[in-house]
């Protein structure tokens, strides 16, 4: 393959910056990650990742890999507080090429760097960005870091999250994240600590709505289980509460709430390990993603309530289908992000709206009301909760790069 004389800079070594370059190396074009963050094992919470983020991972050849390290989550079951089973339908288990899979972020993030460093690419960490200029006459883009530091490249793509610093410099008037009034709370358990879970109930997206408030759990590694909570909270945590992570408080708040939840909630949250807590945000718009040698992809441009469940795989189409654009512009970035961004926004944005969407759908309630959800939610998933997905895991990219030239 010809290489291409473009040089990418890639801000944010989370999902969509390591698999962006992963993608970029497929189609002959070079690129360097960094991120702010020093190198951590283990950290963040549980995600997972729907059919049409899985094929992107495909394409990578890393599907196998992440499902060793999860757990397919072949359906999912709504059930109400008492452990009525409102609905059960299929998350895409054959349909869409790929299974959906449950899995610690830390574990994708692991994936996705091992498989980095096979192909000789790396991320330098430690690297604060604080501003974005260019050389003389535009020719490149320089990022500046915290540490004194800088990195020249032909282009930089912002893949540093939601409250990225790359937005907040080349987009200085663009909106800003937006609390939706959740607070998420969860924390992962030794399956052997709940014993009595059947295969079936590892491997469904579990989601129970009750007056308090919802609760979801699922398989995560292949020898324990995650939960997750949202607790709809009118002002967002302060640092020190988000940073009150004892397990204790933690267990005590939560019983206090889901502890006369059905069978398995109590167990769960009796003997989670180290809990999680954040404040859940969303962008409801951006009005442009890119400005001459720069372009924002995943959370940066688009983020999205994990409510949605679509986070990570959004993340990875992003990368897969800015690299494929790059790669068919043939050093024409200005074209290759126009095209980026007329083409994927009708899609991200469909899917951020409804997040916020089933966002509003887990607060508490009163008993009444909490009845009429279910009876709704009940009626709803049975009659179109299958074909209510299909739009979002049909989505496939066509990955073929030829030799990119400049």
């Amino acid at each position: 393959m010809r290489r291409s004389s473009i040089h990418a800079l890639i801000i944010g070594g989370g999902t969509a910056g390591p698999a962006l370059s992963l993608f970029l190396e497929k189609a002959g074009i070079s690129s360097a990650v960094y991120e702010a963050h020093p190198y951590t094992e283990g950290v963040g919470g549980g995600l997972s990742l729907a059919p049409n983020g899985m094929n992107v991972l495909d394409e990578l050849g890393l599907a196998e890999k992440i499902k060793a390290r999860g757990t397919l989550a072949l359906e999912m079951c709504f059930r109400s507080e008492t452990g009525r089973v409102l609905a059960r339908i299929d998350n895409g288990s054959k349909k869409y090429g790929q299974p959906a899979v449950a899995l610690r972020r830390a574990d994708l993030h692991d994936v996705l760097v091992q498989e980095m460093e096979r192909h000789g690419l790396a991320i330098t960490y430690k690297k604060l960005l604080t501003d974005v200029r260019y050389t003389r006459g535009h020719e490149k883009v320089v990022a500046h870091f915290a540490d004194g530091s800088d990195a020249e490249g032909d282009i930089q793509i912002g893949a540093d999250g939601i409250h990225s610093q790359t937005r907040t410099s080349v987009f200085p008037e663009s909106p800003q994240p937006q609390y939706v009034g959740i607070i998420g709370i969860g924390g992962f358990v030794p399956s052997s600590a709940v014993p009595g879970l059947t295969d079936r109930d590892r491997q469904s997206l579990n989601f129970t709505f009750g007056h308090r408030g919802f609760f979801g759990y699922c398989g995560a590694r292949p020898d324990e289980m995650m939960w997750w909570s949202n607790l709809w909270r009118e002002k967002e945590l302060t640092k020190e509460e988000l940073n009150d992570l004892s397990i204790d408080s933690v267990k005590r708040e939560m019983l206090s709430i889901y502890g006369a939840y059905h069978d398995p909630i109590e167990r769960l949250i009796a003997k989670t390990g180290p809990p999680l807590k954040l404040n859940i945000y969303d962008i409801q718009r951006l009005p442009v993603w890119h400005k001459g040698r720069v372009v924002l992809i995943g959370d940066a441009a688009h983020a999205v309530s994990p409510s949605a469940g679509q986070g990570a795989s959004m993340a990875l189409e992003d990368a897969m289908y800015l690299a494929k654009v790059l790669c068919e512009a043939q050093g024409d970035h200005e074209a290759a992000f126009e095209r980026f961004e007329r083409e994927r926004k009708p899609r991200v944005e469909r899917i951020v709206a409804e997040g916020r969407r089933r966002s509003s759908e887990k607060k508490s309630v009163t008993p009444v009301e909490s009845a009429l959800r279910n009876t709704m939610l009940a009626i709803f998933m049975n009659l179109f909760g299958e074909r209510s997905q299909d739009w979002l895991y049909r989505y496939r990219i066509e990955w073929e790069a030829p030799a990119c030239a400049a």
